[in-house]
């Protein structure tokens, strides 16, 4: 594994599983619009987080989320793209390219049980 002059680290998606990702960090958005009106008001929560390998080259993987709250029990969604500076490649190492890669990494997020690791740094960072 080595950093490619772009920036990336390519390897395979079966690769990527094997390396344990480690919590570097978390914290939540803050708010950039104060209320329209007074009085109580619905809010939303949401935050971001960052992954990191302890390889070398070092992988990086972060995402949004957001804290649902809807069914009456408080969960985390991730929302919009992971960030990251993996290249996923096939067999013959060729690119599978930004598109594939990112719903890759989504699928492999969405596996881990990250949403309780975040809410125990959020708690032990914000309260």
């Amino acid at each position: 594994m080595r950093l490619s002059p772009d920036g990336y680290v390519r390897l395979t998606l079966e690769q990527f599983q094997w390396i344990p990702l480690v919590h570097l960090l978390s914290g939540l958005d803050h708010d950039e619009y104060p209320p329209l009106h007074e009085g109580a008001s619905q809010t939303h929560i949401s935050g971001y987080t960052e992954w990191i390998s302890e390889t070398a080259p070092v992988i990086t993987l972060g995402w949004d989320w957001r804290m649902e709250g809807a069914s009456g029990r408080t969960h985390y969604l991730r929302t919009g793209f992971p960030r990251s500076n993996i290249m996923l490649v096939d067999d013959q190492r060729r690119d599978l390219g930004p598109t594939n890669t990112t719903k890759l990494l989504e699928v492999a997020i969405d596996k881990t049980a990250w949403p309780a690791v975040i809410q125990r740094h959020i708690m032990d960072r914000y309260v």
